[in-house]
This record gives C-alpha cells, structure tokens and sequence, in this order.
C-alpha cells in the first residue's frame, strides 16, 4: 500500500542548501516515491530505519550515500510525512531536526 506524500515547508531550502545536482534530485525523488510503497520500519519488513532517543517515532532512509531523509508515517491517514533532508556525514541534520518538532 503506498503512502501519501507530504513535505514540510522547510524541505525546499533543505535541498536547495544541499546544492544537489538535477540528477541526484531526480534520484531523492524516486527514492522516496519507492520507500512510501512500505515506509515501516525494516525490522517490520518495510525500507525505514526507526530512530531512538527524542526521535523516537520517526523514521530515516538514505539515498545517493551522503545524505539522510527523515520522517514519519502517519498510518491512520496512510500519510508519509518528510521532514527533513539533509547531509548524514555529521549529526546536524538531528540537530535541526530538534528544532522542527
């Protein structure tokens, strides 16, 4: 069953800040078309790999090896929710993540 699509508002500056060739983004999009057909957990069988912590409840994948996406599924409305991209090489993109919850 796939899984709506929706982005938080900030995720475009997300992508423009990550300068990301035409390419790579035509790359995050397929990507994340393919994870919202099954973005449970992969310990539930699905692609997304749960978080811990404050972050407990939401969801990351990663796509061209440098970078993370995270986000949350809402399963009653059978939305997936993105809301945040950003580089996995250091732990900011948590840190901004805090501050969009």
């Amino acid at each position: 069953m796939s899984y709506e699509i929706f982005y938080d508002k900030r995720v475009a500056k997300d992508i423009k800040k990550l300068r990301l060739t035409n390419a790579q983004k035509e790359k995050l999009k397929h990507k994340i078309i393919e994870v919202s057909q099954n973005p449970i957990s992969k310990s539930e069988g699905g692609y997304g790999e749960a978080l811990k912590g404050n972050l407990k409840g939401y969801l990351k994948f990663r796509f061209d090896s440098n970078y993370r996406v995270i986000y949350k599924i809402e399963v009653i409305d059978n939305v997936m929710k993105i809301i945040i991209i950003g580089l996995r090489k250091d732990s900011t993109v948590y840190e901004e993540m805090d501050k969009r919850i």
